[in-house]
């Protein structure tokens, strides 16, 4: 047996070990917002729990049964992606979002005979409900921002180990896959598109889950069809349920052939180990088949065949290998200069990949203290190559802002270095307040930052449109009104030192400090 198959296996086993209400209450609490370095620690879920009934029900009472939850628009934040386009994260409304947990629940058997079809031979390492041997039975923390790491590392690991077998490996992905998801073909990835569509069965509602997941997102959307939110748990877990369904599909056309192969597949990312060239074009025209059938496509830029050992590894952790400072103690600011140089130069040669991400985790312990053995004048001049790198990652603000709260926190006592880091706060604040609508993102991780550690009295100006923004202004949620009052989803900011640090909330990657 394959080692992606094991995984499989070991996943669907220890995903039955998990009670529903424990799987329920994860997706509630733990996979309402997005992930980590999306949303400031003030947007977390205090209070969410599974109710005895949906907020909305079929109605049956006519002729025709009728589902039309109530509509809501996402609540959306976005940062740059590159020049010219954005990576939009949603919020779901909490009514909407707690039935589509509900829903799911009610079904979870279907779920997981849909996601974990026996006939799929494409295992997927994306699971998004974060099991572990280690707690079976229950849940952890982890959300897709960490386990993308950990589980892309273990996908390798495991191609690398079966790789000797093989002689060729294919890399493709989706092109624009959340915003491309057709919310019809939710239904049809539970039930088929042959059963959907036949005679009655299009408003049967109460007997396809399929159908109800289908007008929740859309009504989650404000009844857009296409595209579902990018962030929220759920979200990741139907998209498991589609892609699922398309792999067990082509995994029944490749086994027609008799193709000897090997698939994985992390979220929308796909690597396949065969023997031939045209192996590997008979994969991928078949996985592109299937996809159309649900109106999605492969991305062609990026899909590329090589002849092994090429392709079998992801080419920066090679490179970034010689400026690493996992195993590092301590550190000077020349040897963090000299990796810093060494990460842009990395990120240039390899655009779009984590290794800024690296980089950034690999200053601080596991027990989050920086590494950091600077003088004064260094701890400023880190902090403006701190914030240069942030132009080439836009979502490594975040984790720059960790750093920067630990370094206030380590060098407390002196003031002048202090009220110098405040300054270069202040203005950098006031400068993203002078086009709030391009700066969001930044923006709530500023605002956050500067009232955690009460570091100056922001100056708002007079005119603020972002729900986010002016949830933090007034230290209170201020979108989805009115709530129930079961539904509690915002921290306070409190005073200096009972807030969560930065680089606690934001933990990405498994450190060392051997």
């Amino acid at each position: 047996m394959s080692l992606p198959k094991k995984h499989n296996k070991e996943t669907k086993r220890l995903l039955k070990e998990v009670p529903t209400d424990i799987i329920a209450q994860w997706l509630l609490e733990e996979g309402f917002y997005p992930e980590q370095y999306v949303m400031p620690p003030s947007f977390q879920v205090k209070k969410m729990e599974l109710q005895d009934d949906p907020y909305f029900i079929v109605d049956t009472t006519g002729a025709q049964q009728k589902f039309d939850p109530e509509r809501s628009e996402l609540v959306n934040v976005s940062f740059p992606k590159s020049e010219l386009t954005d990576r939009t994260f949603g919020i779901i409304s909490p009514k909407i979002y707690h039935d589509i947990v509900w829903y799911l629940m009610n079904e979870w058997d279907l779920v997981i005979k849909t996601i974990f079809n026996p006939l799929n031979k494409i295992y997927s390492y994306s699971f998004p409900i974060p099991i572990s041997k280690n707690n079976e039975g229950s849940l952890g923390h982890l959300r897709a921002g960490r386990m993308i790491y950990e589980f892309l590392e273990m996908a390798e690991t495991a191609l690398v180990a079966e790789a000797y077998n093989y002689k060729y490996i294919l890399k493709t992905d989706i092109k624009n896959f959340y915003p491309s998801i057709y919310t019809h073909s939710i239904a049809w990835a539970i039930h088929t598109k042959e059963v959907i569509r036949k005679k009655g069965n299009r408003t049967d509602f109460v007997n396809f889950l399929g159908l109800k997941l289908d007008r929740l997102f859309q009504s989650a959307n404000d009844g857009c069809t296409n595209g579902i939110a990018i962030g929220p748990a759920i979200s990741d877990l139907t998209s498991e349920i589609i892609l699922s369904s398309i792999d067990t599909a082509s995994s029944k056309v490749i086994d027609t052939k008799g193709i000897d192969y090997i698939g994985v597949r992390f979220k929308d990312d796909y690597r396949f180990l065969c023997q031939s060239k045209q192996d590997a074009n008979f994969i991928i025209k078949t996985i592109q088949k299937q996809m159309a059938l649900f109106n999605l496509t492969l991305n062609e830029s990026k899909s590329q065949i090589d002849e092994l050992p090429e392709g079998l590894f992801r080419e920066w952790t090679a490179d970034y290998q010689p400026f690493s400072l996992r195993y590092k103690r301590k550190i000077n600011y020349k040897r963090f200069e000299n990796s810093l140089r060494g990460t842009l130069k990395v990120d240039k040669k390899y655009e779009g990949t984590g290794v800024v991400d690296r980089f950034l985790s690999e200053l601080s312990t596991k027990d989050n203290n920086l590494k950091f053995d600077f003088k004064d004048n260094d701890l400023l001049k880190a902090i403006s190559l701190l914030l240069l790198l942030k132009e080439r990652r836009n979502k490594s603000f975040p984790q720059i802002l960790g750093i920067i709260e630990k370094i206030i926190e380590e060098n407390k006592d002196k003031v002048r270095t202090i009220n110098k880091i405040k300054l270069i706060l202040e203005n950098l604040l006031n400068e993203k307040f002078k086009n709030i609508e391009d700066n969001q993102y930044d923006l709530i991780w500023l605002i956050y930052f500067v009232r955690s550690l009460e570091l100056f009295p922001i100056v708002y100006p007079s005119k603020i449109k972002s729900p986010m923004i002016t949830s933090l202004k007034s230290n209170r949620l201020d979108f989805f009104k009115p709530l129930p009052a079961e539904i509690k989803l915002f921290e306070t900011i409190k005073s200096p030192g009972r807030n969560t640090d930065l680089l606690t909330h934001l933990d990405l990657f498994k450190k060392s400090d051997e």
